[in-house]
Formats: C-alpha cells, sequence, structure tokens
C-alpha cells in the first residue's frame, strides 16, 4: 500500500501544473497540497490502478486535492454503505470535490436517492450543495425521485433564507429545472408552487421564481408540446 501511495503521489508531482494550483488559492481553496492536475489527468492516473476501498479511503484521508478526487474513481461503490456514504460527504472540503463523488462514486450508490433527500434539508452547506448536485445527476439518468422524496426536493428551496450562499442556491434553481423535465404535469405542479412565491415572495425569491416560469414555458412549448393538447 505505501509502495502504490508513493508512486501515485510521484505521478502527481510529475503532472503538476504550478499555475493552476496558485489560480485555485487565490479563489480561496486552500488545500494542503494542490498539485493543479486536471481531471483528465487525474482520471487517466485512476485508470492504471485497480478500484480498492482500502487504497480509496487512505487517499481520501490526504488532505491532497488530487488525492481526494482520484479516491472517488477507485473506491467501488458496491462496498460503500450509507455510513461511509455520509462520512465522505462530511469531510467534502470545497465544491469541486462534490461534484467529482456526486459523478464518480455517489451516482452508482443503490441508496443514492435516499442519501440526496437527506442532504438537501441539512443545516451544513456542503451537505446541502451535495445533494442538489446529486439530485441533478440522478435526474441526468432520467433516475427522478418518487413524489414523496420529490415534494421534499422542492420544500429544501422553498425553505431557503437570503443568507443561503449563491453556489448552493444555483444547484437548487438547476435540480428544480431538471425535475421539470420529468414529464408536463411535474412541470406545471413546480411552476404553480412557484408562481405563487413570484406574486408573494421577496426580491430573491422572485427572481428564482421567475426562472423556474420560465423553465416552465420551455417545458410547454419545446420539450413536451405534444402534451399541451
Amino acid at each position: 500500500m505505501e509502495k502504490t501511495l508513493r508512486e501515485i503521489k510521484k505521478r502527481f508531482r510529475m503532472a503538476m501544473n504550478g499555475i493552476v494550483s496558485t489560480s485555485m488559492r487565490e479563489k480561496g481553496m486552500g488545500y494542503r497540497i494542490n498539485f493543479g492536475l486536471t481531471l483528465p489527468l487525474i482520471r487517466n492516473i485512476a485508470e492504471s490502478y485497480t478500484p480498492n476501498a482500502e487504497l480509496a479511503q487512505y487517499l481520501w484521508k490526504e488532505q491532497i486535492r488530487e488525492s481526494k478526487m482520484l479516491a472517488t474513481w477507485l473506491y467501488p461503490a458496491n462496498e460503500m454503505n450509507p455510513d461511509k456514504a455520509q462520512q465522505w460527504a462530511e469531510e467534502i472540503p470545497y465544491p469541486e470535490i462534490a461534484d467529482i463523488c456526486c459523478m464518480n462514486l455517489f451516482i452508482k450508490l443503490p441508496f443514492a436517492i435516499q442519501k440526496a433527500s437527506e442532504w438537501v434539508t441539512s443545516d451544513k452547506d456542503i451537505l446541502r450543495y451535495t445533494g442538489y448536485q446529486l439530485f441533478n445527476r440522478l435526474m441526468m439518468q432520467n433516475r427522478y425521485p418518487d413524489k414523496t422524496v420529490e415534494e421534499n426536493l422542492i420544500s429544501s428551496v422553498l425553505n431557503q433564507d437570503d443568507r443561503e450562499i449563491s453556489s448552493i442556491r444555483i444547484a437548487a434553481l438547476n435540480c428544480i429545472k431538471r425535475l421539470m423535465h420529468r414529464d408536463l404535469q411535474t412541470a406545471k405542479h413546480t411552476a404553480d408552487i412557484f408562481r405563487h412565491i413570484s406574486e408573494t415572495g421577496n426580491d430573491r425569491q422572485k427572481r428564482f421564481a421567475e426562472e423556474i416560469l420560465l423553465e416552465y414555458e420551455f417545458c410547454k412549448d419545446t420539450l413536451f408540446p405534444t402534451q399541451d393538447k
């Protein structure tokens, strides 16, 4: 294991991009170590190794950007249980790691919808962001939530306050738009909820609702024109 870890770190160093790592640090991503590798490079490294939960866990514990990303490719999804998924989600340091976790690992978990539903109602910023991004990924694969979870998702957005950080608001907006792509009935139901907000909410809520209403017009006229007859 130690030999493999040393080999991986050597490959990170050899591919280091100082310009990228400096730029990310200036934007507030203060990893202890950041080699600035691109996703294609990290994916190429991942392809050199057989997925292994123990190796992935070692990599995840490292305070190194590329190690955490690589871990998401190498942890076998069929070996990750809900408790381990929860642990990883709570340890995510930045949104870009959340995105990679959702794309490479969480999306493959049989309990992904359950976890996404839990996370969007969390009081922790990174969990809410991860939950919305995971829902987005799931629905891109036509893995839509049932009606109970759907209502929980919409409620989580309606309950956002004005202090919600912008990355979470954007993730939530994209998530609701994706939900509306399920069918015209869902799109109309969602639009009806937010139409009320567009009339009674504060300025931020009204802007959010207006985006949803515009998406409904897109769904009605472009995605499901025959269903509106």
